[in-house]
């Protein structure tokens, strides 16, 4: 009976497990309509998420404002803590950034550092930028006026890595709504005409496409501007030239068409005429209405004629090119009236290889006080043999986020690496550095120095336990190298600590190149000085203490398969975000936390060290299996002299003499007592029998 209410128990507890679980998963991916209206405040419609692009159109009427999405829909950029940040965007029609909400992210310095107030200030530079502008994460006082292409907004100290995530993950998913719904965006093909000829008569030219003939008859005329055309005042239609207006263009760059319809000397001065980016078009009519407005004047933008494409306009400007010469064409070519040759500019993103629209807008006065409008348009779809098409040009790909983030830190990369070599050397020569105990201890606390100050304060490379989350993640979630090359220093720093763990244990990084560690030791120094006693700890109760930390990282391991942001309150025990990574500019429980731990290091010296330190466990785990033991021991070492374990500060070396490696910082100190014949009693003995022999030679024979 008791195994089966048990085994209820269970199944309900995993049923309720798995319902919150779904519920959660529901809530992160619904968007509550609040935050959309909170970004078009005029929207009446938040339309559905489309089924071939996942984004929300948002309305207002029948107006189309914009759209919404969440960019965990479109990129997938990890951030600092190996999560995406999924944020709502909002765009308007011409691709400016209507506001942008958080929907959720695991980035720690946010979560229970900093706090949200920067990234909300961060994220809210954003609002007006569009999508099309270049962004550039340092300062916005770098802003000039006079490039509206680029734009600068501010960092946020201590989160560079998690900004530029957030640039990105903004930048590259409003790009992909853009490029697929907004006009503007989209790259095609640029064309450039064939330069081959093929002779052809008028009429074959009109036949094939390549001159079009655009036919409007009175009845349009009058359907669309509301009366009969007789009763516009006098000259403004000339009725008695028939009741059709036919329009004639062409276009004139490809030479099939611009050789036949100018001639061979024409066409050519046309040719240098033009501008590199400039497209050629002729027009010409016949019938009751002129496309051009009575008062025109020569080389300028005509008002009632206008070229559009993929819904963009393109002014036309006319050429003047008759000015000195004749209205004429090549042999054979009929002439209508008013010939002219117009100019479109590509720069402005124009393509003769894609269809384009001709604009008639036809604006008339029907007598003193009213006016009437008529908008008519025809197609031009020019055959794509006339045609060469460049591919897409190639914008170049932007640098992945931890390139640049590599690039704008290689000093410190160049100064760190070095440093690591350094501290290589001093353990490769460890016996010759201690033998000179005043040079040793210079070089000691140079190097702390330099780990708290540089390492840690300045380059925020305290490695912690929170770094470990993403290698977990990735076991269920897949590895990303980008992951962890988001920081150089960190990814640097775990590399060597990595490869040194299986060489001589986790001491490496504990005693030289933790700036917490360093900041500790820093704290049992002061006790010295302070002459404040220590409390000695019985080593069968020092012994058992150790297991705390190896409990609270199992802890933690656990936390970040069940809930990374349970893991991530509860990695709090660590200090590190505190004390190093804010200065101890935080909120004041975390302060005195912090405080109380390096307190704690006056009376038991490095206490969180020994006994709390969740990553010291995790790195005497893996350091287990290294593969030798560098601190050299005498056969004396213990047994009779204990020297060395009374003089240990972190109590790694037992009563016999023994070094546990899981738990020894390798400081080195007790090498500095090994080769200094003033202070290791083997040696001093050594030392006061040769003193009795003057004729012995002394040779010391380390064990």
């Amino acid at each position: 009976m008791g195994f089966m209410h048990l085994t209820f128990l269970r199944v309900l507890s995993l049923f309720f497990v798995g319902l919150f679980a779904i519920t959660v998963f529901a809530q992160e991916n619904k968007v509550d309509e609040s935050l959309i209206r909170s970004i078009f405040p005029k929207a009446t419609i938040i339309g559905d998420k489309q089924a071939d692009l996942p984004v929300q159109p948002i309305y207002q009427l029948q107006e189309l404002l914009g759209y919404v999405f969440q960019s965990n829909d479109l990129v997938d950029l990890p951030g600092f803590s190996g999560d995406r940040v999924n944020l709502l965007i909002g765009i308007d029609t011409k691709g400016e950034i209507k506001g942008i909400r958080i929907l959720s992210h695991h980035e720690p310095i946010f979560l229970h550092g900093l706090g949200p107030e920067p990234l909300d200030t961060f994220i809210g530079q954003y609002k007006g930028i569009n999508v099309g502008q270049r962004v550039i994460v340092d300062s916005a006082a770098k802003n000039n006026l006079d490039d509206p292409t680029t734009v600068h907004v501010d960092g946020v100290t201590k989160a560079t890595v998690s900004v530029i995530v957030i640039n990105d993950t903004v930048l590259l998913s409003s790009l992909q709504v853009a490029r697929r719904l907004l006009s503007g965006f989209a790259t095609t093909p640029t064309a450039t005409p064939k330069q081959t000829f093929t002779p052809k008569n008028f009429q074959a030219l009109l036949d094939e496409g390549l001159v079009r003939r655009w036919d409007m008859s009175r009845e349009t005329f009058e359907n669309g501007l509301g009366g009969d055309l007789e009763n516009f005042p006098y000259g403004t239609f000339h009725l008695e030239q028939g009741n059709t207006f036919t329009l004639y263009y062409a276009y004139l760059n490809a030479p099939t068409i611009g050789k036949n319809l100018l001639g061979q000397s024409e066409y050519q001065r046309l040719m240098d005429i033009l501008k590199p980016n400039e497209q050629a078009f002729l027009l010409m009519y016949e019938g009751f209405f002129d496309y051009l407005e009575p008062d025109f004047k020569p080389g300028t933008v005509a008002n009632r004629i206008s070229l559009s494409q993929d819904g963009l306009p393109f002014p036309m400007r006319d050429l003047n090119f008759y000015s000195y010469a004749e209205q004429a064409l090549g042999p054979s070519m009929p002439v209508k009236k008013n010939l002219q040759v117009f100019v479109v500019n590509t720069q402005s993103g124009f393509n003769p290889g894609e269809t384009m629209t001709l604009n008639l807008n036809i604006d008339v006065a029907r007598n003193h006080l009213i006016r009437s409008q008529l908008h008519l348009t025809d197609d031009y779809q020019l055959p794509a043999d006339l045609f060469d098409f460049a591919a897409p040009e190639e914008t170049m790909a932007p640098k992945p986020p931890w390139v640049r983030i590599w690039e704008n830190r290689l000093v410190d990369i160049c100064v760190l690496v070095v440093s690591l070599i350094l501290v290589t050397f001093i353990f490769i020569f460890q016996h010759k550095l201690s033998a000179h105990e005043t040079l040793f201890r210079y070089v000691r606390w140079g190097f702390l120095s330099y780990t708290l100050i540089f390492i840690g304060w300045l380059w925020q490379g305290q490695l912690s336990v929170v770094n470990i989350y993403p290698i977990l993640q990735s076991l269920t979630k897949g590895f990303d190298i980008q992951v962890y090359l988001m920081d150089p220093i960190l990814f640097i720093l775990w590399s060597y600590v990595f490869v040194s763990l299986f060489i001589v244990g986790r001491g490496i990084f504990c005693g030289w190149l933790c700036p917490f560690g360093a900041l500790q030791e820093m704290v049992g120094w002061v006790a010295k000085k302070c002459r404040i006693r220590q409390k000695k700890v019985p080593y069968e109760i020092h012994s058992k203490l150790w297991w705390i930390k190896y409990g609270i990282l199992a802890g933690l391991v656990i936390a970040s398969f069940t809930s990374l942001r349970v893991a991530e309150v509860a990695s709090e025990v660590e200090p590190f975000k505190t004390a190093i990574t804010l200065q101890f500019v935080r909120y004041w429980p975390f302060v005195l936390y912090a405080l109380a731990l390096l307190a704690a290091g006056l009376w038991i010296n490095k206490f969180y060290c020994r006994y709390v330190c969740p990553l010291g466990g995790g790195l005497a785990i893996l350091g287990y299996f290294h593969a030798g033991e560098w601190l050299t021991r005498r056969k004396a070492c213990g047994n009779p002299c204990t020297l060395c374990h009374h003089k240990c500060d972190i109590k790694a070396i037992t009563p016999k003499g023994e070094i546990n490696y899981n738990e020894c910082v390798q400081c080195l100190e007790c090498i500095v007592y090994y080769n200094n014949d003033d202070l290791c009693p083997p040696l001093k003995k050594a030392k006061r029998q040769q003193a009795n022999k003057p004729n012995d030679v002394i040779v010391h024979h380390p064990a």
